[in-house]
């Protein structure tokens, strides 16, 4: 394994797209269209299997004004596999905080870097 700023590029670039209104456009560029697609969100129903049912959802959300910090950003690489874990601490606009945790595989399709897997929960205290 080796350490991957490219995949940590395309992280913080999802962050900083979150928070202006722009994920629409990087959701169509960086998620995988190939069979095995699979996005886990915090709500039960965030089982998503395809690419049309991923940027939907990235079409009915509205995280512009979410401030994202990350804390904890890891990112590696192995020829065309590449994976990623993050704390995050998310500012709502209306002020309050969530902390969440993601987990991200990714798979080196002609020379960029998509989005294979996406998990993201919200810690419950034991």
């Amino acid at each position: 394994m080796i350490e991957s700023p490219e995949i940590k590029n395309v992280i913080l670039q999802l962050y900083e797209k979150e928070a202006s209104g722009g994920v629409l456009g990087f959701a169509k560029r960086f998620y995988s269209r190939q069979e095995g697609l699979l996005f886990i969100g915090t709500d039960p129903n965030e089982w998503l299997e395809d690419y049309e049912s991923v940027i939907s959802l990235y079409k009915a959300a509205t995280n512009a004004g979410l401030k994202i910090q990350t804390s904890d950003l890891k990112a590696y690489s192995e020829v065309t596999v590449g994976w990623a874990a993050d704390r995050v601490k998310v500012k709502l606009p209306n002020g309050s905080e969530v902390l969440v945790r993601h987990t991200f595989i990714l798979h080196k399709e002609n020379d960029e870097w998509k989005f294979v897997h996406t998990h993201i929960s919200v810690a419950v205290p034991n």
